[in-house]
This record gives structure tokens, C-alpha cells and sequence, in this order.
């Protein structure tokens, strides 16, 4: 018989308990109000559990019935018609460039990456470029000292825009906060169905470890749909899957082969399956907080109907690999700890990160799903979210994934993520006159800022840092006075001084927020990580312009190797603990899920993989 992976667990009250005090009580009057609403509702079980408990019912309530409203509006037949449209427009076969094309979901040409440059971009910049050819042939030096005016203004707005977010998010959190408490108390309440999206390829090393994951969420599992998405020539991976006999709530889809060969694509296969309230997507090396989908059902509760995704926080679990996986983790930090949360607290559209985004299924395909083209789908669908009038909220929750450990693989997922980005910034400047309206200035600022505006610098920062380093070597004060007049001076002189300070400073604040404190003193080092980013957005213009649809496979496992940054001898042992490890320990205790399944291929199990294709079949 095979040994099963098993975890701590501990016995907790059947009632939590809950201090009221004066917001809870506000919260008390708010939630009635809204409970008169749905007083249709009926809630037994939860009226039982809390009639001691006056805040917790009030609360609890909320949630309860609005899981019901949920439940029963699916059931709906206008919803139903809005499925089955949204599955004809998606089978259908388009044809790009002569080439017979199965995106799986509805084609939008004006929004699709699958052109880099439209014909009127084209022509723009053509004449921006022999522009600066005249330019330099008939004014030289001033047409030198223009553009470097332009990248101190490139450098000083980004500086700006990173202080007014991280200060925003400095003084209050913005991040939805849902208690563990409340989660608990609502265990037997009727939640939503909620499907899994999981895209693989070649990713046989991690699959165990996804598994046990998934076996560790809480959620009941007969409201559970977890879907692994793989392709016909990546026979390995199918046949790991089924030699593991997965409960039913399990099911393997082979994605017909087809161009372009990329993620988004396979999700769009994936949500033609979907039968959940909700869909969500975790990458083949994710461990989610086992509460998050309860939690991200909880926010969706909490705000109006135009909230259609909720973003979880990403960060690592590799941490302590070696030198690359520290930086890579005070990045994220940064990232999904200050940047996404200030960018809500102002409005700003938010670029989704390329896992644990939750999505209301049919919001989703009203905005017609991922770009196939797109080789950051999660950015161009948060834009795409923002232009169809529809939110996005950041979620108090993490997802712990796996740190580039490798610098070679590191530089391949660079490149992609930079590229697409590139990608993003074309498509939607390909109507630059939409956003002089006034209810689009918060998409262009975005746009500009976050989206072009930090890319842009991943060009312009060797340029700068160039110019610096002939300064202090070659000291040719003569041509900098004309190169840097006083206001070019002074703002350069900021940014130099001022904002590689702020910015690493900020690194540090992201280090601390988490309690994270053993990578402070490799954060001092983050400019090194900087260069490293610049060469990887080379190969990503390089890629724009000769490979836009090719999708630089990141390789997974890398932890379970214990690779090192450069080679074998500069491994670092992870910790004896890990923060994914705790927070297993954490939650599991109040799991209503069926164990931990082996993670060898055993013979054993009553239950099968149903799959849509067969995995046998040679690629």
C-alpha cells in the first residue's frame, strides 16, 4: 500500500469567537441592511451555530445568502443562452496571415496581439525614426540634448509615480482583508461552484506537489471542477497525471494542437469547459492559502457587480535558494505588497498577475477571455477589464510559486513577460484618441506609466548609466554643459541621488512589510538585478520583432534540484521551515476535503482522470 502525504492537524473550536467593538457594530447595521434584501434566504445552519454570536451572524449571514443568490442565478436560463453563444463564437476557426487559427475563444481583432504594429503605427513610427535621422544629420548636438531631456522626464515620472504609490500604500493597506474567523464560521454554508484552470507543459517534476495543493484548499470538493490543461505532445506530463487515479473533481483536457502555442490559448480551451460560479488559474508549481477561494467568493460579496476579478498576492517559497531567488522574491515583494495595492488605492487599472487571478466565469467571457497572441495574457486581460468599465481588487491572500533559481531560464521568462508588455503598449495605443476622453485619463496613465513607461526604462537605463560612467572617467565637462542644461541638470541630479535611494529604500520597505528581514542586506545589492533585467528586455525587442507569438517556456522544479545561481557550488540550503509549510499547518486543520492522495503512481484508487483527448497519442 502507498505511503500517503499527510499534514498536522489540530483540533479547533466548532465556534470561533469574535470581539465586537465599534466597526464591527457599524458593519452590524450595514450587513442588516442588506439582509433585508435577501431575507427570502433561509439560514438554518448558520443561525445555529452563531445565535451567541450577534457581529459573526450578521456577517456570516451577508456572505451565506449572497453564496445562495449566487447558486441560483446560475441555475438561470438567460445565463445559460449567454454560455451557449459565447461557446459557438469561441469553436470557431479564424483564419490570420492564410493560416487557419482555433483561439477558443471569440476573435477581437482591434484588442489581439496577433499583429504587432497596425499600419498607421507603422507609418508613426517610421517618420519618428528618420526624424531623429534628420535630426542628428542637420542639428547634431541639440537634437542629442532633446533626447536626453526626454529620458531625465522618463526617469523623473517613473519616480514619481513609484513614490505616490508605495507612500499610498505606506499609510493604509488597500488589500481586501477577510478574516480567518468568518471563513470558518461559514464551512457549512452553500458556496458557489469554483473551477481550477492549471496549464501544463512538460512540468512532470511538479505535478505531485500541485496536487497536494489542491488536495489542501477548503472547499467543499463536490463544488470543486480542477482542470489540468496539457498539450498533445506532452505525453510525460498526461501520463503522470493519470497514473495518480485523481478523485473526480480532478479531469485532464488535452488541448488540440494548434497555433499559437501558448498559455492563454490553453485556458481559453479550459473555460469552454468550465463549469464553476468562478474560475481561477494556478500555474503547475503554485501553493495557494487553502482559504483563498472562500476568501476571493467573500470579496466578490463585499463589492457591487462590476468587481469582476480578484488578484491574490504572489510571492516564494524558494526564497533562500541562492542570490537570484533572494532578488527575485524582494521584487514580488515589492511588486504585490506596494505597487499593485497603491495602483487600486488610485484607481489606476491594474496588470493581473499570471496566477491566482478569480474571475466572476461569466464577466470573464463577457470581455472574451485571453488574447492568445498575447504572451502576458494577464496584463492585456487587466486592461482589458478596465476598458470594459469592470474592477479589479487586490486580496489579502498569497500564493507561494517557485523563484527562478537559474539565470539563464530566469533571462527566458524575462524576456517573455517584457515583451509582452511591448505588446500590451501597441495594442492599446493603437486608438491613441480614445483617451483624451475624460473617463479614460486613469487607463492612459496606466498605460503610459506602468505598462510602457517602466519597460521604456529597462532600455533607457544603460544609456543612463553609460553617461555616467564617461562622466566619471573622462570628466568631458564641456559637452555635458551642453548635453545637461540646468533644468536637465537638476532633474538628472535627482533622479541620480534621490531616486537610486528611493528605490532602494523601497526594496527594503518591501523586505520588511512581510517580516522578511534576512534579504535586506541583498537588496542593497538590487542594482545588479536591474542590469540583468536590461539584458533580458533585448532579447524581448529582439523577439518582438522576429518571434511576437513565441512563448519562452519557463522550466519548473528547479527548487527540487536545489540548483544554483551560477553553478553547483554556489547553492544555498533553503530553510528547514518554509512559510508554505506553515501555512499548511495553519490552515488544514479546518480542510473538508478528502486526504492527501499519494504522489506516486500507484495502481491504486476507485476513482479515474477523464481527459478529452488521449494522452498517447504521438505528438
Amino acid at each position: 500500500m502507498p505511503n500517503k502525504v499527510s499534514f498536522q492537524t489540530s483540533t479547533i473550536p466548532k465556534t470561533p469567537i469574535i470581539d465586537a467593538n465599534s466597526n464591527e457594530q457599524r458593519e452590524v447595521i450595514r450587513y442588516t441592511e442588506w439582509l433585508t434584501t435577501e431575507a427570502k434566504y433561509s439560514l438554518p445552519q448558520v443561525r445555529a451555530r452563531l445565535c451567541t454570536l450577534p457581529t459573526a451572524l450578521y456577517l456570516a449571514s451577508r456572505w451565506y445568502a449572497y453564496a445562495v443568490g449566487c447558486t441560483k442565478y446560475n441555475n438561470s436560463r438567460s445565463r445559460q443562452e449567454e454560455s451557449r453563444k459565447y461557446t459557438e463564437d469561441a469553436l470557431r476557426t479564424i483564419t490570420v496571415h492564410g493560416q487557419e487559427i482555433r483561439p477558443f475563444a471569440p476573435f477581437r481583432h482591434e484588442l489581439s496581439a496577433y499583429r504587432t504594429l497596425t499600419r498607421g503605427q507603422v507609418v508613426a513610427l517610421s517618420t519618428i525614426v528618420l526624424g531623429c535621422g534628420f535630426g542628428l544629420l542637420f542639428y547634431g548636438m541639440k537634437l542629442v540634448m532633446v533626447m536626453v531631456a526626454m529620458i531625465t522626464l522618463l526617469h523623473l515620472s517613473s519616480l514619481f509615480l513609484n513614490f505616490l504609490l508605495t507612500s499610498q500604500t505606506l499609510n493604509r493597506s488597500a488589500e481586501e482583508q477577510i478574516s480567518d474567523t468568518i471563513v470558518h464560521i461559514l464551512a457549512d454554508a452553500d458556496w458557489p461552484r469554483y473551477t481550477i484552470l492549471c496549464p501544463l507543459y512538460h512540468e512532470t517534476e511538479v505535478v505531485p506537489q500541485f496536487v497536494q495543493a489542491m488536495q489542501a484548499l477548503d472547499y467543499p470538493v463536490n463544488k470543486l471542477q480542477i482542470l489540468f490543461l496539457t498539450e498533445e505532445d506532452d505525453v510525460e506530463t498526461c501520463k503522470v497525471i493519470e497514473a495518480m487515479h485523481l478523485p473526480p473533481h480532478f479531469s485532464l483536457m488535452t488541448v488540440p494542437a494548434g497555433q499559437p502555442h501558448t498559455k492563454p490559448r490553453a485556458c481559453n480551451f479550459g473555460l469552454l469547459q468550465a463549469r464553476g460560479d468562478y474560475v481561477v488559474i494556478y500555474d503547475a508549481e503554485d501553493i495557494p492559502d487553502p482559504l483563498q477561494l472562500k476568501k476571493a467568493v467573500l470579496t466578490f460579496a463585499n463589492h457591487d457587480s462590476d468587481l469582476a476579478c480578484v488578484q491574490a498576492k504572489l510571492n516564494y517559497y524558494n526564497t533562500k535558494q541562492n542570490l537570484l531567488t533572494r532578488w527575485f522574491t524582494v521584487e514580488y515583494s515589492l511588486w504585490f505588497d506596494l505597487i499593485l495595492p497603491g495602483m487600486q488605492q488610485t484607481k489606476l487599472p491594474l496588470p493581473l498577475g499570471g496566477t491566482s487571478n478569480h474571475f466572476r466565469t461569466e464577466m470573464l467571457r463577457k470581455v472574451g477571455a485571453w488574447d492568445p497572441f498575447n504572451v502576458t495574457e494577464d496584463c492585456d486581460l487587466g486592461l482589458r477589464l478596465a476598458r470594459s468599465r469592470l474592477k479589479t481588487i487586490m486580496l489579502d491572500s498569497t500564493t507561494y510559486e517557485e523563484a527562478n533559481s537559474q539565470v539563464k531560464n530566469w533571462i527566458r521568462q524575462r524576456s517573455r513577460w517584457i515583451k509582452g508588455y511591448l505588446q500590451t503598449y501597441l495594442v492599446y495605443m493603437r486608438e491613441p484618441q480614445r483617451y483624451l476622453r475624460r473617463e479614460h485619463f486613469r487607463e492612459f496613465l496606466s498605460l503610459q506609466l506602468v505598462i510602457g513607461g517602466k519597460t521604456a526604462v529597462l532600455f533607457v537605463n544603460p544609456l543612463s548609466w553609460a553617461l555616467l560612467a564617461i562622466f566619471i572617467l573622462f570628466r568631458p565637462i564641456a559637452v555635458y554643459h551642453i548635453l545637461f542644461p540646468t533644468p536637465v541638470l537638476y532633474m538628472g541630479t535627482l533622479c541620480l541621488i534621490f531616486g537610486n535611494f528611493f528605490y532602494t529604500y523601497t526594496h527594503l520597505i518591501a523586505c520588511m512589510k512581510p517580516g522578511r528581514y534576512s534579504l535586506i542586506k541583498w537588496a542593497l545589492f538590487i542594482p545588479i538585478y536591474w542590469m540583468m533585467m536590461s539584458i533580458a528586455a533585448t532579447l524581448a525587442l529582439f523577439q518582438l520583432v522576429f518571434k511576437p507569438h513565441y512563448w519562452e517556456k519557463t522550466k519548473h522544479g528547479l527548487h527540487l534540484r536545489m540548483s544554483g545561481l551560477f553553478s553547483g557550488s554556489t547553492t544555498v540550503k533553503e530553510e528547514p521551515a518554509s512559510v508554505v509549510n506553515k501555512q499548511f499547518l495553519a490552515f488544514t486543520s479546518t480542510m473538508h476535503v478528502s486526504p492527501l492522495l499519494p504522489v506516486s503512481g500507484s495502481t491504486s484508487g476507485s476513482t479515474t482522470v477523464t481527459k478529452e483527448h488521449n494522452c498517447d497519442k504521438e505528438a
